[in-house]
């Protein structure tokens, strides 16, 4: 349904709008809507898939979710110390890292809309001996083992079954998420697992971004200015700059100090809320003679 890692040979669009992506994509008579988003109020990612048959024949499909766990900064740290489960009450593949000095106590998981599934915790099994994402083992047999603990290299993957009569249509929601303890994260599975609730969330990242980015309004002679204006610079500052705090050069999720209190300018109007807990962050870093902690 995506370009990478496996890509098919049609063209694919690919359209990006204000807290969600999403990819269309049809060869052999099957279209694929990929739609990617995350909650509004909660530390789950979605993956919505809508699987349609304009084949004129009956077909047998799997959708297969696969991620691989970091857990930490680094995968080749901390991929020792990831152990794995298959949760007895929601059937979630459960992951967290004992010897994280942040983040022990946290439980990831990945769940799946479908109650008939296999899964597997063992990335050795699914992409084969020095196999690839492109081209994985797993994808040549009929289903997953349903192996998961400790002592392997760790992955969580989710392999459902779908058959589609002509013209019907699917789908199937995967999801990915974290909470503190297992039952946090029980919670978090049961509450948006299928695919109402994963439309839910959806509608919330909807009516949040459609909020926030419509207070201030700006036109201009240049309609590109209007473009970024109203709307992508503002989704930007927040999105990356106030909550994602990362890069591949510094993974940490720090806060700067000058740079992060100019971007945070730009949220008076949108999140003064967000604003004002940022001033006060930043001067609880400040010293008597003026000078600041990094």
């Amino acid at each position: 349904p995506s370009p990478l890692p496996a890509r098919g040979t049609n063209t694919y669009l690919a359209r990006h709008g204000f807290g969600y992506s999403i990819f269309d994509y049809t060869q052999d008579g099957i279209t694929t809507e990929l739609c990617i988003y995350v909650a509004i109020d909660a530390p789950v990612k979605f993956a919505r898939l809508k699987i349609s048959n304009q084949s004129g024949r009956s077909r047998q499909l799997s959708v297969t979710g696969y991620w691989e766990w970091v857990l930490g900064e680094l995968r080749s740290k901390s991929l020792m110390h990831v152990v794995t489960e298959i949760d007895p009450v929601t059937g979630a593949i459960f992951a967290r890292n004992f010897y994280s000095p942040e983040f022990a106590e946290k439980v990831a998981f990945v769940d799946c809309s479908e109650s008939i599934r296999t899964v597997t915790g063992d990335r050795t099994e699914f992409l084969g001996r020095n196999g690839t994402t492109s081209s994985p083992a797993a994808m040549r047999r009929t289903r997953l083992s349903n192996r998961s603990g400790a002592g392997m290299d760790p992955c969580a993957a989710i392999q459902t079954q779908v058959t589609l009569s002509d013209q019907q249509e699917r789908i199937i929601v995967l999801t990915i998420g974290a909470g503190t303890g297992e039952n946090d994260a029980r919670s978090l599975v049961q509450r948006f697992r299928g695919e109402a609730n994963a439309q839910k969330a959806l509608e919330g990242v909807w009516h949040y971004w459609s909020q926030t980015l419509g207070v201030v309004y700006v036109e201009t002679p240049d309609p590109a200015v209007n473009f970024l204006t109203n709307g992508w610079l503002l989704y930007q500052t927040l999105a990356c700059r106030m909550w994602a705090r990362t890069g591949f050069y510094q993974s940490g999720g720090a806060y700067g100090f000058r740079d992060q209190l100019q971007d945070a300018m730009a949220l008076v109007h949108a999140e003064p809320g967000l604003l004002r807990a940022h001033l006060l962050r930043a001067c609880s870093r400040q010293f008597r003679e003026g000078d600041v902690q990094h």
